[in-house]
């Protein structure tokens, strides 16, 4: 399905499950789209949720762009509960997806039933953690110059473990197709959140989940988010890393609708 926003942008989405069912909005990482839920999407609406999966702008099938802010991803997923008539929805959103879910639920808390942050930061204000987000911008500028199938070969690396085999044949196979612009343009956007104790806990249902294997400094960037949302549950997903939906999708879909069925 694609829609067309008020600005114009079109927003492809892939949809699965009943319309009447509650609805679920995924939100993918940086350079991927929305095949990267593969193994949520038809499991989730088995399980009698009305899935949504749509490429964020800069991504995948929906409308390049030449600039890019939080706000944007904002007013794209408004966009989406506007034109399909959905009042409320949960949020679940992994890496950059994260990110755009924490800004989404600060600004339109009403629309959002539970939120669900995996392998996210909410904030990058120490040395370290500006270093994070820096550095993957000069990593892009650099892949730029040196070609989409060396990015391929650094996935192939990076996921070699494995539990991780579906995570490395996606991101070998979407690398090739990359828009560094596009991505440059996203890594700056997101570095530009500052949601640490800005969600209502009590308000907003929160999970936030981590996978251990990219080291413990990236497990406390996620422990910081969920000790700023009250009454937030925090889960260590084991053999899994970022995106751990894609590397580690049992555990990851268990925790998941476990959450979201919890009354």
């Amino acid at each position: 399905m694609i829609i067309v926003n008020s600005d114009k942008t079109e927003t492809f989405i892939k949809e699965a499950g009943n319309s009447n069912n509650d609805a679920v909005i995924l939100l993918h990482g940086i350079g991927a789209d929305h095949q990267m839920w593969t193994p949520q999407i038809e499991a989730f609406a088995q399980d009698g949720y009305y899935i949504l999966a749509p490429d964020l702008l800069g991504h995948g099938k929906s409308s390049k762009v030449n600039r890019l802010a939080l706000c944007d991803w904002e007013n794209q997923i408004n966009e989406i509960l506007v034109q399909l008539d959905i009042k409320k929805c949960s949020v679940i959103g992994v890496s950059m997806g994260g990110v755009i879910a924490q800004s989404f639920a600060i600004h339109y808390p009403d629309k959002i039933n539970k939120l669900i942050l995996t392998d996210t930061f909410g904030e990058l204000k120490t040395f370290q953690e500006k270093a994070l987000g820096f550095s993957q911008i000069i990593g892009f500028r650099i892949y730029k110059i040196l070609g989409a199938k060396l990015l391929a070969k650094g996935m192939t690396s990076a996921y070699k473990a494995p539990f991780a085999k579906q995570a490395q044949d996606y991101f070998r196979r979407v690398s090739l197709d990359v828009d560094f612009d596009q991505l440059i343009l996203a890594r700056k956007a997101i570095n530009q959140i500052d949601a640490i104790g800005k969600i209502d806990g009590d308000q907003l249902p929160t999970l936030v989940m981590v996978g251990d294997q990219f080291g413990s400094s990236f497990v406390e960037l996620n422990r910081k988010i969920a000790n700023g949302i009250q009454n937030s549950k925090f889960v260590v997903l084991k053999n899994a890393m970022d995106p751990s939906n894609l590397v580690n999708p049992t555990e990851f879909n268990r925790e998941t609708l476990h959450f979201l069925q919890d009354q």
